[in-house]
């Protein structure tokens, strides 16, 4: 399969948008990891003081 990248009269709008897009589902991803790993060190955290309280 091959791609046709001759986007013609609407490159000018077409490739930006692409790369707004792409810019945004990488924000995204990086959030969801970012927000993943703060939510993995508190669950971390609070099972520490869980444990320490634990008789």
């Amino acid at each position: 399969m091959s791609f046709d990248f001759d986007a013609g009269k609407y490159a000018v709008y077409l490739w930006p948008a692409f790369a707004i897009s792409a810019v945004a589902f990488a924000w995204l991803i990086g959030d969801s990891l970012a927000m993943a790993r703060r939510w993995r060190r508190e669950v971390d955290r609070l099972q520490a003081e869980l444990d320490e309280n634990r008789p």
